[in-house]
């Protein structure tokens, strides 16, 4: 039920009403939707209701996250590939682009373009995350709200990628964001972000089904990966926090594997991720057989961690390039009988099928379906390799 029992952790309207949404009565326990914009006198008119009001019931929610400030929080359970929200930006601009000194050298939004805002825009934005305590480099700035807001635009500001097509000039723009600025890292993203081609409108959509009272997270990171040590690194001096995400709260053997692991999958990726690399390695008949081999140890590997959906689909198109490949220089291709092959073997039917191999392809378009263009394209490209 999407009735909120707990009201003092709701936000109440301003103007709240006395009466059931659904009903029109008055009554003396009425409660919120957990969004937070409507009340119900019971279950039952809540359910009356929702038809009407689902249109209008967003799927998350600001919340309070224990150890992370703010943070946006499900309000239903979201299957995966949903768009959970579609937004414009407070703010855009070019770090390269200034011709105030303060603002070329700390590559920040001008002095001038932050008095113009739209005063509504610019009070959302002043709203945002500010590391006061771990960013000073702006409190010299004779205007201390600017210096606010140069604190603000740093800390929550992302660059986007809305190229068209991979071609296309990249036009370098920064921009911050009302809702999607809320959002937080984490190093196991249940969800994903991008730009509509030409415009800075973003979108959020989940990779993984997110169950009610939930956290929605992304990777602030991006196609970056690396150890703990890097990831937390890469993270503090560009965002000002510790992350303490399930992944780097591992510790010990359990950490150790996890970096092992992710740099292994990084490593692999990278090497196939030209277009004159995955072409070198398909027509090296010689060696095409143990390529393969050691990608599908990979992908089995990437298995004994948490899932990142957007890379396990470009290494499943991998593979299937590779697979059909060796099939064809080689007249075929058996699984070899050593012990650790058998495990990979026995790993990847377990988690993929008994007949993954010849099914490869469409595992990969299928894990890539949910997720952002970007990952449908590498995909549709490694697959396209075997048409040419």
């Amino acid at each position: 039920s999407l009735l909120q029992e707990n009201l003092n952790s709701i936000q109440m309207s301003s103007t709240p009403s006395s009466l059931c949404s659904s009903c029109h009565q008055s009554d003396s326990d009425l409660k919120y939707c957990t969004c937070g914009q409507v009340l119900y006198c019971s279950k039952a008119c809540q359910q009356v209701d929702w038809v009407r009001h689902k249109q209008s019931c967003p799927m998350v929610v600001v919340r309070v996250v224990e150890g992370k400030g703010k943070g946006l929080v499900a309000t239903r359970n979201i299957s995966a590939g949903t768009v959970v929200f579609t937004e414009d930006p407070l703010i855009v601009y070019r770090k390269d682009d200034q011709d105030e000194g303060f603002a070329t050298f700390y590559q920040v939004p001008g002095y001038e373009q932050f008095k113009k805002m739209d005063p509504v825009m610019k009070q959302d934005l002043m709203e945002l995350y500010d590391p006061e305590e771990l960013n000073t480099n702006f409190d010299c700035h004779e205007d201390s709200e600017y210096a606010k807001f140069c604190r603000i635009v740093t800390a929550n500001d992302i660059s986007i990628n809305n190229k068209a097509h991979p071609g296309d000039v990249d036009l370098g723009l920064d921009v911050v964001y009302k809702q999607f600025s809320r959002i937080n890292h984490s190093c196991c993203p249940n969800s994903f972000a991008e730009c509509e081609a030409g415009s800075a409108t973003h979108s959020v959509r989940t990779g993984k089904m997110i169950k009610k009272g939930q956290e929605v997270t992304i990777s602030y990171l991006g196609s970056k990966d690396g150890t703990r040590e890097d990831r937390r690194e890469d993270l503090l001096n560009t965002w000002f926090f510790h992350c303490t995400c399930e992944v780097c709260s591992l510790t010990g053997e359990e950490r150790e594997e996890n970096d092992r692991v992710r740099m292994m999958v990084l490593t692999y990726l990278m090497d196939a991720g030209s277009k004159d690399n995955i072409i070198r390695m398909m027509n090296d008949k010689k060696n095409i057989t143990a390529t393969l081999r050691n990608y599908l140890r990979v992908l089995a590997d990437s298995y004994s961690i948490e899932e990142d959906r957007g890379k396990r689909a470009v290494m499943l198109s991998i593979c299937h390039v590779l697979y059909r490949q060796a099939k064809r220089l080689c007249g075929g291709w058996v699984w070899p009988s050593d012990n650790d092959s058998i495990m990979v073997r026995m790993t990847l039917q377990k988690y993929l099928g008994e007949n993954f191999l010849e099914e490869l392809d469409m595992l990969a378009i299928s894990a890539a379906s949910v997720l952002t263009r970007y990952f449908k394209a590498n995909v549709k490209w490694n697959l396209g390799l075997l048409t040419e």
